[in-house]
């Protein structure tokens, strides 16, 4: 069958599937070494499926690099073939190729694991950061003769590769003597060959993720995850594609921490510590809690300024509970959203932070509630290794995933996944099947109000808006409206605050340059028997939602994130980014934002959504809240790089 096969096949194909599975088993080798030679002791007390899940995830990091190395081997092979001379210089030429692009695998391989022994990371772009003194790290990665013991794996790696590589291709050199002429075959196997390579150079699938660094997180224990990682692939992926800004530490970083530690009222003689204890009233109340973020869910779809009422269902909730109405996201995509309400830290502007901000966990609710015996649950409508999700909430305290993944396929329905009431039915699944004697966390992410706007067929709810966006915003509330009906019905309901909020809002016409629409959105906390239901006015962002909900079950901490408990606390401003842009927001209705890109700054009154701009006019608060916003996130970014990242 396989002499068959290889009479049959083009001699390049076959030759270049030689080639993938020996770098491919090298990497795995390398793997199966890294565990055994560099596992910690907790190790042992980890399940089994979640080793195997390491090694699973590990493979297709290993896919990628694998097929990133042959890319070129395997355009001169083709050449060599379909251009067939007796010189054979395309051949000799990728056998060259092959030989070096291998050696420098073994050689980033081998070196990975002495720098791993120094520095605890996978090799990446940081290795190089020393190359104006490069004989003071070589001293560091080579002072211990041990670590010699990784320059003979190299040297023994580049033998096998040398010597099986040399003989693949002598084979495909003889095995093209026996052909002749151009075959048309050669010419169509390449054209089939090229998805091939695709989903080999993306490693997934998923239309909605490729391969990242943070698919590599199958759980909290930190060796665990590095198993998962390729260095080549950190290495060059790093050095390729990630724009990272070297961070150096302001002048005035002290000027800037002050002024975040009079901003949340911190006592005391100077530190460069924003810490401060959040104390209880009470003895703790272990409520469940249940998050719903609620994908693109601007305060301008509840009707708010003249706009057109979409969420009759969550505005009936609203009147039965705590609600914030001039409240605002810290950014304006999903992982913006998700990162700030799970860490209580701010977004830093154009970074994706639930990938970038993965070395350590932050102080969450899923980590502080841990502690308390809960169980943490995180949702996803669709691919929960999109942006990172799964990996980040699983570091910072959510044991447990569910998403489409855990449906039948055919309830995936868009790009964005199962529509939300699906998400819904299946926390009340497996909530329900959970551990009734512990309380529980929940984190939903919902989907259904993103692009392209998908509404299920198989419900009795019809939405009647005029276009497909507001009927997916319709069919979304409703969604809600079943949620909470559901929820009333469950023996839990009593005992759980129920918190929504949006991830970021949704751009709308009249809302400025920097839509405010996109950053306002409801926070609204509902629990039975225990809060009463009013609006309360005074500004707060993502960022509160850890100290607020602390707040209301007694919870004591150490409070090290950039939020405060808003039922008993007020904020002079709250800030936000877009990207390129910052904003700033305060109580009394001012809104400065600056548009960095094109160099622009303005002051408006948002309440009203005044279209006058009073930059100049009331530009000692225009500078005021400037200057504010950019101390605090000044001050963010210097804890998140001292505390996350080595530059």
């Amino acid at each position: 069958m396989i002499k068959r096969l290889t009479k049959f096949l083009p001699t390049y194909i076959i030759t270049i599937v030689k080639l993938f599975l020996l770098e491919f088993l090298i990497l795995s080798i390398c793997r199966v070494i890294f565990y055994f030679g560099f596992k910690t002791i907790d190790v042992g007390s980890i399940d089994g499926i979640v080793i195997l899940k390491a090694f699973r995830m590990g493979f297709e990091f290993d896919m990628v690099a694998s097929t990133y190395a042959m890319l070129l081997p395997t355009l001169l092979l083709f050449l060599n073939e379909l251009f067939y001379q007796k010189t054979m210089v395309f051949h000799k030429l990728a056998f060259v190729i092959t030989t070096v692009i291998f050696w420098l695998y073994a050689f980033i391989s081998a070196s990975d694991f002495p720098y791993y022994l120094q520095f605890g990371s996978h090799l990446n772009k940081q290795a190089f950061l020393w190359a104006a003194s490069p004989a003071f790290v070589l001293k560091l990665i080579f002072g211990s003769f041990s670590y010699y013991g990784y320059l003979f794996l190299f040297l023994a790696f580049a033998y096998v590769i040398y010597k099986v590589v040399k003989r693949i291709f002598s084979a495909a050199a003889l095995q093209l003597k026996e052909k002749s002429g151009i075959s048309l075959k050669t010419g169509l196997s390449f054209l089939l060959l090229i998805p091939f390579l695709i989903i080999g150079a993306r490693g997934r699938l998923s239309s909605k993720s490729t391969t990242h660094e943070g698919l590599a997180i199958v759980s909290d224990n930190l060796f665990v995850n590095q198993v998962a990682l390729n260095p080549n692939f950190t290495m060059f992926r790093s050095l390729l594609f990630q724009k990272v800004k070297n961070y150096k530490i302001p002048n005035d970083i002290d000027l800037s921490i002050a002024y975040a530690r009079n901003y949340f009222g911190i006592k005391g003689p100077y530190s460069r510590s924003i810490a401060r204890k959040q104390l209880a009233d009470t003895a703790f109340r272990p409520f469940n809690v249940v998050i719903v973020c609620m994908e693109s869910m601007s305060s301008y779809k509840t009707g708010i300024q003249g706009r057109e009422n979409l969420t009759p269902n969550f505005n009936s909730l609203i009147k039965e509970s705590l609600y914030f109405d001039n409240f605002f996201s810290s950014g304006i995509h999903t992982f913006n959203g998700l990162f700030s309400t799970c860490s209580g830290y701010p977004c830093m502007l154009t970074e994706h932070a639930l990938r970038r901000y993965t070395k350590k966990p932050f102080t969450t609710l899923g980590n502080l509630l841990q502690k308390k015996n809960y169980q943490t649950f995180f949702y996803s409508t669709h691919d929960p290794h999109f942006d990172n999700m799964e990996g980040f909430f699983t570091q910072n305290g959510y044991t447990n995933t569910f998403s489409a993944f855990d449906l039948p396929k055919e309830k995936t329905i868009s790009v964005t996944g199962v529509a939300d009431h699906e998400i819904y039915n299946l926390f009340f699944s497996t909530i329900n099947s959970a551990d009734k004697s512990k309380p529980f966390l929940g984190f939903i992410m919902t989907g259904s109000d993103h692009g392209p706007w998908v509404i299920p067929n198989d419900i009795p709810f019809k939405p009647d808006a005029n276009t497909e966006e507001k009927r997916s915003t319709q069919y979304a509330d409703w969604a809600i409206g079943e949620f909470m009906k559901n929820a009333k019905k469950q023996w839990w309901y009593n005992n759980t605050l129920f918190v929504f909020l949006g991830d970021h809002g949704y751009s709308i016409s009249g809302t400025y340059e920097m839509p405010l629409s996109y950053h306002h959105i409801p926070f609204v906390l509902h629990k039975p028997n225990t809060l009463k239901a009013e609006t309360l006015n005074n500004a707060g962002y993502q960022p509160d939602v850890i100290s607020t909900v602390a707040g209301i079950l007694n919870l004591e901490f150490e409070n090290t994130g950039f939020g405060i408990n808003l039922r008993k606390e007020k904020h002079p401003f709250v800030f936000f980014t877009a990207d390129d842009k910052i904003g700033c927001v305060d109580s009394t209705g001012n809104y400065f934002y600056e548009l960095i890109t094109q160099k622009t700054k303005r002051l408006r009154r948002y309440k009203n959504l005044d279209q006058q701009d009073y930059y100049l006019n009331k530009k000692t608060k225009a500078d005021s809240l400037e200057i504010g916003a950019k101390h605090m996130l000044n001050t963010a970014e210097y804890f998140i790089r001292q505390d996350y990242f080595t530059y």
